[in-house]
């Protein structure tokens, strides 16, 4: 209890049992323009948008087949898909997601 981890198996894998859990996801090519963002501020080489969406894609593929701890949601997390929204609206549903599931653990 008390606990917030991120990771793509702590739901599945890690702790199956916790009290709350979120699937995040986002469109591919929202998680790549986030991405290419990213790379963008730090400098440096960037690859095209191109580029970094075919490694977004590349990486869901890899991670959703690997034999141990593929990529997936637990039966019971909740999905949270962010493509539309911004991060303090992504964190604000979340927030809220908790509150009624510590109070009313249907929810």
């Amino acid at each position: 209890g008390g606990v917030v981890l991120e990771g793509r198996d702590i739901g599945t894998v890690v702790f199956p049992n916790a009290e709350v859990k979120f699937f995040l996801t986002a469109r591919p090519e929202v998680r790549a323009r986030r991405r290419h963002l990213e790379l963008i501020a730090k400098g440096g080489v960037v690859p095209s948008f191109e580029e970094t969406l075919t490694d977004v894609i590349r990486r869901d593929e890899q991670d959703t087949q690997r034999k141990v701890a593929p990529l997936k949601r637990a039966h019971d997390a909740i999905l949270v898909d962010s493509s539309d929204i911004d991060l303090d609206q992504t964190v604000a549903t979340m927030i809220d997601r908790v509150r009624q599931r510590t109070t009313d653990p249907k929810a």
